[in-house]
């Protein structure tokens, strides 16, 4: 065995066995369905998706969709995915509390509508992020990309 290999009876206290995670693909279903439900709706989005920890897995912007919208879309689907919560339910829709968690965050968490956290049973395995809409207008494509991935 070398130093880099462990042995497979480490005590089960010290490791999570049970831990699942979205794969690239996963994410790329999630943004091509996205996409499609944008160009349905004829507006420019970028999309998102990150892994459990909000870390960037896949990102589409859109021909046309706003530049400032890049940092949106991925700053409400890692909130999404680290809080473990839609980003619309964020701070219980108090915009002060929602600011001060922005800031406390150093802007990772965000209460403007459009992430949507991925949930497989009990565990949050990552989260979609969409900007350049309305809100409602995020939501839905969001949405769409979920729908895709649980096969709705």
């Amino acid at each position: 065995m070398s130093e880099r290999t462990s042995p497979v009876n480490v005590d089960d206290a010290f490791i999570r066995r049970e831990r699942i995670g979205l794969s690239c693909k996963g994410s790329h279903v999630l943004v091509h369905a996205a996409e499609k439900k944008a160009q349905a709706m004829g507006v420019h989005f970028c999309i998102a998706v990150v892994d459990a920890n909000g870390e960037l897995l896949a990102f589409s912007r859109m021909d046309e969709a706003r530049p400032a919208s890049i940092e949106i879309a991925i700053t409400k689907a890692r909130s999404a995915a680290r809080r473990r919560r839609a980003t619309a339910d964020e701070a219980g829709g108090d915009v002060a509390q929602a600011t001060r968690l922005a800031i406390a965050s150093h802007l990772n968490v965000t209460g403007i509508g459009g992430g949507l956290p991925i949930v497989v049973g009990d565990q949050t395995i990552g989260a979609i992020g969409v900007s350049s809409g309305t809100t409602e207008e995020d939501l839905l494509v969001a949405q769409a990309g979920l729908d895709a991935f649980f096969g709705r």
